[in-house]
């Protein structure tokens, strides 16, 4: 492999990330009139971010970063300009806990103030603060811990709960990571549940879910697991579903029931528990091949196709879970990383499996155009962690193309990213014929900015568009070709206003 690497120059007294952590309570609707650059005009679309808008209610912080409020930021792009709004989710948790400025809802990592009490029985609240969807005409935004909540495309006002025509049932989750089905255009989706109940409890499994491409649910499967697995993202072929069963048990669900433990409290990696890859395939839902392998972790994962037998998969693998301790304690964190990226083979007639490593720096949230969905593509992108004394959270991100060559662009110290998004050009055929997007947090100013990089070469940017205040770090991002706000689509009243 060869590699471009623009790491910069050190500096000891840099901020930290958690500045980034600080709630944005303010709801926001402007253009971005501050260009740095030139933004490109075969850029057109919807470029979506969902994750928590704030860590505190009042003065307590929440138990977990999973548990903050959803809150959707919505950058609006055409004709060379754009257009920012954020807005949050209306939930029953952020209506009852705006009002209350309390922590009224139980969480991944949150107990409700008041103990056993307060806490027995008590189901963790939706957040909806994960990632965002729009497929079918619905603007949705998920949590893996419940169904979806419909957005107004036009206004990102909260229509409330998505049931897909009551095919979601009330005891069904539905992920944050479903996968675009490129043959088809199809929406292929997953959530832990239960198969009924046996001698030895619940019989857990990944129910699954394929939504064509008028929105309607047209097929359901089952997958069974043995355990509680922590359970946030699958890979998707043209023929195949492929669930990595990781090694992270979610633990027993006892002590969350009746209130004495919060679900983060059981989370562990367990290094007796072999990884599974489960394959399941799309015109049955039915699984055709299970394979043990050593014990591991996966949490993101990127494109997947088919070669003959074998299944190509990229990969974010770790030996470990340390990352939920600091998700307990954002904001005295000192490290949230990523893992290895692998590029799995899988062959689905033998069960063979290999991979390589495609790079040495610490890699997370994959990224690719999506128009080569489920067959081979030329380049992934990812965030990345590069050690230069000021990689507490991601400070760079890179560029990787199917033989292994690797550039690497690292942000100045104090500069921290997030998760890499590719937009396609207007009329793109290839896979760098796009661009990506990032959201960069300068940690001296407190004020988060918009950069844009040729897919091409991620050397430099070729624009950078300041908002007038900071984003909190959020998790995850969507790319739609048309622009949805009603406010964007009336056009840019022109710089300075």
């Amino acid at each position: 492999m060869t590699a471009v690497d623009d790491t910069r120059l050190e500096t000891t007294d840099a901020p930290t990330m958690h500045g980034a952590l600080a709630n944005l309570d303010e709801e926001h609707s402007y253009w971005l009139d501050e260009v740095q650059g030139e933004v490109p005009v075969d850029l057109e679309g919807t470029f979506i971010r969902n994750g928590p808008g704030r860590q505190r209610i009042g003065d307590t912080p929440y138990g977990h970063w999973f548990d903050g409020c959803g809150m959707l930021s919505v950058f609006s792009i055409a004709d060379g300009t754009v257009h920012f709004k954020n807005r949050y989710v209306r939930t029953p948790k952020y209506l009852k806990e705006t009002a209350t400025q309390q922590i009224q809802y139980r969480g991944f990592g949150t107990q409700v103030p008041g103990g056993l009490r307060k806490n027995i029985g008590r189901m963790p609240g939706n957040p909806a603060n994960t990632n965002s969807v729009y497929h079918g005409g619905r603007l949705l935004a998920l949590y893996e811990g419940g169904r979806p909540y419909e957005i107004h495309p036009g206004s990102l006002g909260t229509i409330g709960e998505y049931t897909y025509d009551g095919e979601l049932k009330k005891s069904n989750v539905f992920s944050a990571h479903g996968h675009f089905h490129g043959p088809t255009g199809h929406w292929v989706n997953f959530g832990t549940g239960s198969m009924g109940f046996g001698r030895k409890g619940p019989k857990l499994c990944f129910n699954i879910f394929r939504i064509d491409t008028a929105g309607k649910m047209i097929a359901k499967g089952q997958l069974p697991v043995d355990y509680f697995p922590f359970a946030h993202d699958f890979a998707l072929s043209a023929k195949y579903a492929i669930f990595f069963v990781n090694s992270i048990n979610m633990g027993p669900v006892g002590k969350v029931m009746l209130g004495a433990a919060s679900i983060s409290d059981g989370v562990h990696f367990d290094d007796s528990l072999p990884m599974q890859i489960a394959i399941v395939d799309l015109d049955t839902m039915q699984e055709v091949r299970r394979i043990e392998t050593a014990p591991g972790a996966i949490v993101h994962f990127g494109n997947a196709f088919e070669e003959g037998d074998e299944i190509v998969v990229d990969a974010m693998h770790s030996d470990q879970f340390d990352a939920n301790e600091a998700l307990s304690d954002i904001f005295n964190a000192t490290a949230l990383k990523g893992g290895e990226w692998r590029r799995y083979r899988i062959n689905v007639a033998t069960g063979a499996l290999g991979y390589e490593v495609m790079t040495q720096t610490n890699s997370e949230f994959p990224t690719f155009n999506q128009r080569k969905a489920c067959e081979r593509n030329e380049l992934t992108f990812s965030a990345a962690s590069v050690e230069n004394g000021h990689d507490s959270f991601f400070n760079g991100f890179q560029r990787i193309t199917r033989n292994g060559d690797v550039q690497l662009h690292t942000l100045d110290p104090g500069f921290y990213g997030s998760e890499p998004l590719f937009a396609p050009s207007k009329h793109s055929a290839e896979d760098d014929d796009g661009y990506i997007l990032e959201v960069v947090y300068d940690g001296f100013a407190h004020r988060s900015s918009l950069v844009i990089f040729r897919a091409s070469d991620i050397s430099e940017p070729i624009a950078s568009l300041p908002l007038r205040h900071h984003l909190p770090h959020q998790f995850h991002g969507f790319w739609h070709d048309e622009v949805l706000l009603d406010v964007a689509k009336a056009g840019s009243p022109g710089l300075g206003t």
